[in-house]
Order: structure tokens, then sequence, then C-alpha cells
């Protein structure tokens, strides 16, 4: 399931439609997705995603797969405190097959309005394609013709522009967005025996661990440094030794907490920032005390508590993403769970759950077990957004109450 949490504004069907792949981050197809609207002041909160395989056959229990995807979607939907919810439909059939009765998207659709329904009356459902969309039982023609309402309603809506004036792009497919572009065999080759040498390295060298760390300061800053739209190409020895450290899931979480240090607060604040450095390092070296501790539960609040939660700071955790993709593209596919790991944790904590739900899914492939990837996923599975996003809509919804408080009864 992929889920995003910001929020915005819409006034209608076309705007709300119009924002869905920006909100996923790619053009989603044979899909079913939900949409949770709140207030009198229409603020989309969560949507969630399934393709519409989910919804054929039957599980394991011998529960239809129908059933049980229906049904994970509207948990998620009315768990995000929904006043209405939306099924949109997609599929790349033409729309006058893919609404008709019993049509593989049809029956995804109703399934899922159905369920949302027993706690949710009114929820609409809409069909879209390539060619057109339409509400999915609208009777009127003139309203929704057979071959749906134009397209162009879509892209030149005022969601649309607001997106692509600010930036944001929707990529093609969800394997486009999700894509880490493989390094060149040789590259590869060097990261591999770099990172066996750094791994082998462990026990005879003193300072292993603050090497390690050393090395994903340097990969960073130099990054960081970089003028936009410039390529910083670092090292494939050096993008070894770091997947090596990764490996350690000392090392990792040290550089989660690094990742997730309170910026901001420590500049210009010298005791602050030694204190944050000293637990990275203290974490890295398995000094594990009251002191890393604190340092450790602070680090999720600043993830997961509204009351203390924080934005991620774009620079910081931007550099850190891409120093993570390098490594990817770097290794082999065993040294890989650990920065896919991080690169989910990264954005789901800046509300990005599609890219969140896809990097996540990639560490779990390969290795089921890898536990940090298996609690991201419990929190994306269960619609879990990060604090920073329920503390916004919670004051967004109080801003909504204030509003129709004052609005005068007819």
């Amino acid at each position: 399931m992929n889920t995003n949490a910001i929020t915005v504004r819409v006034r209608g069907p076309q705007d709300l439609i119009a924002f869905i792949p920006f909100r996923l981050g790619y053009q989603p197809s044979e899909s079913v997705v939900v949409v949770s609207v709140r207030g009198g002041r229409q603020v989309v909160g969560l949507v969630a995603r399934l393709g519409l395989q989910a919804f054929g056959g039957r599980r394991a229990d011998g529960r239809p797969a129908a059933e049980a995807a229906a049904e994970s979607l509207a948990r998620v939907a009315t768990r995000d405190g929904a006043d209405r919810v939306v099924v949109v439909g997609y599929t790349g059939t033409a729309l006058p097959v893919a609404a008709a009765t019993g049509s593989r998207l049809r029956r995804a659709v109703e399934a899922t309005a159905a369920r949302i329904e027993t706690n949710l009356p009114g929820t609409e459902s809409w069909v879209v394609t390539p060619g057109g969309y339409r509400a999915l039982d609208c009777a009127d023609v003139l309203c929704c013709p057979a071959e749906g309402r134009p397209m162009e309603d879509i892209t030149h809506s005022r969601v649309a522009a607001a997106m692509v004036l600010a930036g944001r792009s929707v990529a093609p497919s969800r394997a486009d967005r999700l894509r880490i572009a493989r390094a060149s065999p040789e590259a590869r080759r060097s990261a591999g025996r770099a990172a066996a040498r750094w791994e082998n390295a462990r026990a005879a060298t003193a300072d292993w661990a603050e090497r390690s760390l050393a090395e994903w300061e340097s990969a960073v800053r130099r990054t960081r440094a970089a003028e936009a739209g410039e390529t910083v190409e670092l090292e494939p020895a050096m993008l070894g030794r770091l997947a090596a450290a990764m490996g350690d899931r000392w090392i990792r979480d040290a550089l989660l907490l690094w990742v997730t240090a309170d910026e901001e607060a420590a500049q210009g604040c010298d005791e602050a920032e030694a204190a944050e450095a000293d637990a990275v390092l203290r974490t890295a070296q398995r000094r594990v005390d009251a002191d890393t501790d604190a340092a450790a539960a602070r680090a999720m609040a600043r993830v997961v508590d509204p009351e203390n939660a924080s934005r991620p700071d774009g620079e910081r955790v931007g550099a850190a993403v891409r120093v993570l993709e390098a490594v990817v593209a770097h290794v082999p596919r065993a040294r890989r769970p650990a920065p896919l790991t991080l690169l989910g944790l990264i954005a789901w904590w800046g509300g990005d759950g599609a890219m969140a739900a896809g990097r996540i899914g990639a560490a779990l492939a390969i290795d089921a077990e890898y536990a940090l990837a298996g609690l991201v996923s419990t929190a994306l599975d269960a619609g879990l957004p990060p604090g920073w996003v329920r503390r916004e809509t919670a004051e967004l919804m109080r801003e909504g109450e204030r509003d129709e408080a004052l609005e005068p009864t007819p």
C-alpha cells in the first residue's frame, strides 16, 4: 500500500483527481486509490493506493482477496479522520468498457466503496482512463458522457498548475519513480571489493566505527556542497565501504540518528551540536547507556511524536538521500537492505508514503526478516503519517472548525 499525507484543499473532482498523481509521485495505472477529505474546507488528507491485482483470487486463508483489499483501503481512509472518502479507479482500458457492469475495475471500486460506506455513507466513485474520466454511476449524459469528461479538465486544473509551479513532477509509472539506475559493471566490482575489504577490516581496526562515520560525513558534505543541477560522483570504493558499514546495525542506527538530528536547533549552539555528534559516535561504537538511549528517543520523537516532530531538513536529508541512492546503485543485492530501509524511513518522515513503501518493499524482498524495515512497513500498512503531518493536519482541522463556527446560520 502506498500512502502519503501532505494536505491540500480542493474545489471539485477535477482538482482532487489532478492532485492524486502528484501526491503519489507517479501516474497510477490499473489501481484503486482512496482519498480522504475533511471538513467544510475540503482538506485532502491521506491518499492510499492498491494495484488491481490485489483484488483478484483468494488469500491463503480462503478469504476473497477483493474483500481483504477493500477492507485494507477502507481502514486506512477512515482512520485518517475523513468526513468523506472518494474512490478513484485507474485503468488503461477504454472508459465505457472499464465502467461496464462486472468489469474488473468496477468490481474493485465497488467493493472498496461498499466497505467505506458502512462508516461513511455517500462515498463517491470515479473512473479515470487516458481518454477521459467520469463518476462511476452518473446517469446524466451531459455531466458524464459514456466516453467521459475530457482529461484537459484534469491537466489544466488549478491544482495541477500549482503543483508544477511548486516544482512537483509526476513519473510515468511507479517503477519509474522508484528506479535507481545501476552503476557500471566496473564501478560495481570496485565497490564490491572495497566493501569486502572494509567488512574484513572491522575486527582488526580499532577505530572502524569512527572511520566509517567519517566516510559518511565526507560523502554527505561533498554532495551537499554541489551547486544546483551539479552531479557529484562519489568514488565506488567509498560507496562500498559505506555499504559494509551500514551492514552493521549499530552504524546503521548511528546514521539514523545523524539524519534525524535537529540541525536547526544545534546551529549556533556548540554544546547541542557536540551532544548530537557524541550520541552518533557512541551509538556506532556500541556504547549503549542512558545518554544514547535518550538521544535515540529524541530522534524518534522528531519523526513520530506530533508534539515534538519536525519536518526533515531539506539540504541535510536531501544530501543523505543522494548518498544512500548511490550506495544502492553500486552494491550487490545482499548489501542493499540497510540503505533501502534508511531511504524508506526518510521518505516516510518526509510524508512521501509512495516512495517509502517502494523502498521498504524492496528491502523486505531481499531480507524478509529485516527488523527495521518491518517496523516501517507496519506503520505504512496502518496508514500512520509522521508526527509533523499529524500535527499540521490537526491544526488545519481546528482552523476549519473555527471557520465553520463563524459562518452565519441561515
